[in-house]
C-alpha cells in the first residue's frame, strides 16, 4: 500500500515513515502543510493519506474532505483532540480512521486496514446510494413519459412503456434517455 503523510512535525512524520517502512508499507511522500494542494496530492498516487490535525492555521476539515470524497482515498488522522465534537466533525467530513492517543509502530498496520477497509466499505454504500437515487430519478421520467404518451396518443400505460422500450432498444439508448426526449418534446410544443 502506498501512504502519502501529511504532517508539520519533522520528528514525528520521520518516525511515521520509518514505522511504516519497518511495516512494509510504501512511503511515497512526507509533506508539510504549505507544500498541501490538489497537484501534490495527486502526484504521490497514494493508496491510503495520513495525516496530522494539529496544526493551527488551516481548513483542516475541508481538506480532509476533499482527500477523501473528491480524491477517494482513505484518510488516517493523527490528532490530540480527543473531544467528542472534532471526532464527529472529523467522520463527517470522511475521515476513514481517527486515532487521538500516542501509537505506537505495531499499531499502524491495524489502524491503516481499519480505515482502508471502513473506506472500502462506505464509498460502497455511497456507490450503492447514488445508483438508487439514479434508478429513482430514472423511474420517474419514465413514468412522466409515459403520462404524456397516454395523454397526448391515447396509449394504455402498458402500450406506452413499450414503445419507450422498442426505441430504446432499435436506438441503442437507455429508456431514461428516450424519456428525457419525450418531456423535452412536449416542453417545446407547449
Amino acid at each position: 500500500m502506498r501512504i502519502l503523510i501529511i504532517d508539520d512535525l519533522r520528528d514525528r512524520s520521520a518516525w511515521l515513515k520509518a514505522s511504516l517502512e519497518l511495516a512494509k508499507f510504501h512511503v511515497v511522500g512526507v509533506l508539510a502543510w504549505d507544500q498541501v494542494d490538489d497537484h501534490s496530492i495527486q502526484a504521490a498516487s497514494a493508496d491510503l493519506i495520513i495525516m496530522d490535525a494539529d496544526a493551527p492555521g488551516r481548513d483542516t476539515l475541508e481538506q480532509i474532505s476533499l482527500m477523501s470524497t473528491t480524491l477517494e482515498k482513505p484518510v488516517v488522522v493523527l490528532s490530540g483532540q480527543n473531544d467528542q465534537r472534532s471526532i464527529q466533525e472529523a467522520m463527517r467530513a470522511g475521515v476513514s480512521a481517527y486515532v487521538s492517543h500516542e501509537i505506537q509502530g505495531e499499531d499502524l498496520s491495524g489502524i491503516i486496514q481499519v480505515a482502508a477497509a471502513r473506506f472500502s466499505e462506505h464509498k460502497r454504500l455511497r456507490d450503492e446510494l447514488k445508483e438508487a437515487k439514479n434508478q429513482l430519478s430514472d423511474r420517474k421520467l419514465v413514468d412522466r413519459a409515459k403520462g404524456i404518451l397516454m395523454t397526448d396518443h391515447g396509449f394504455s400505460e402498458e402500450e406506452a412503456y413499450k414503445r419507450m422500450r422498442s426505441m430504446a432498444m432499435s436506438k441503442g439508448k437507455r429508456i431514461s434517455e428516450i424519456a428525457e426526449a419525450i418531456i423535452f418534446a412536449k416542453e417545446l410544443s407547449t
